[in-house]
């Protein structure tokens, strides 16, 4: 039965719980397997870097979908809004972002150095997100565009509206905008955001063909359409 969960803007302690979904969420994905930190606790640092960066970063919106009922929280989806002529942002870009603002104090606080020189294979990490950094500004180019960078639910809630809810939740301010959206889409999320008019314009197959990423666009749309 699909579920209609409330949506609201997250606030900072919503951070360890969105980390958390995120973790669990790409855990099974053989990207982060690959290049995941051996340390549990140093791979849900990574994640928290990710999430903390949404408040460090001007025209980020983090929103979470929670339970009416209990609150719990359910999911979450991070769009930017990127302006024209700015450099395009992406996960490792919030990483680093989030890691070095992450916390009240220097213990809270991971070096982007520490984390990176913990990922498993720290050399194939660069590569793929240079090229998913280099994919976006090839198709994007400097144009203003929003951007779904990060979206993730709990297990137990896919396929029950959540996602969906918050892909619909950035797509209303794309239309208000009249502009252009971009994502990078897992194997298990192109069929969402097909159904929302995103369409594939490369595929990245990465591992011998163990993972396909497809950067993904959605033309803009007259205001009001």
């Amino acid at each position: 039965m699909a579920l209609q969960p409330t949506l609201r803007a997250a606030t900072p302690s919503d951070i360890l719980d969105c980390a958390a979904i995120a973790h669990a969420a790409f855990a099974p994905s053989p990207i982060i397997r690959h290049i995941r930190p051996a340390a549990e606790s140093v791979a849900l640092g990574l994640w928290t870097a990710v999430v903390s960066a949404a408040f460090a970063q001007p025209h980020a919106h983090l929103v979470v979908a929670e339970d009416a009922a209990s609150g719990e929280l359910l999911g979450f989806a991070k769009w930017v809004w990127v302006e024209e002529g700015a450099v395009v942002p992406g996960i490792a870009a919030s990483a680093a972002v989030g890691g070095d603002s992450g916390g009240d104090s220097e213990d809270e606080r991971v070096g982007m150095e520490e984390l990176w020189g913990m990922v498993g294979d720290r050399e194939f990490a660069m590569e793929y997100f240079g090229a998913q950094a280099e994919q976006h500004e090839r198709f994007m180019g400097r144009r203003a565009h929003w951007y779904l960078e990060l979206i993730s639910t709990k297990a137990e809630v896919k396929g029950r509206g959540t996602g969906r809810r918050l892909v619909q939740w950035g797509l209303e301010r794309v239309d208000g905008d009249g502009a252009v959206a971009y994502l990078e889409a897992s194997p298990q999320g192109r069929g969402l955001f097909e159904r929302f008019g995103f369409e594939v314009v490369e595929r990245l197959v990465y591992l011998d063909g163990a993972y396909v990423e497809c950067p993904m666009v959605r033309a803009a749309k007259g205001k009001g359409e």
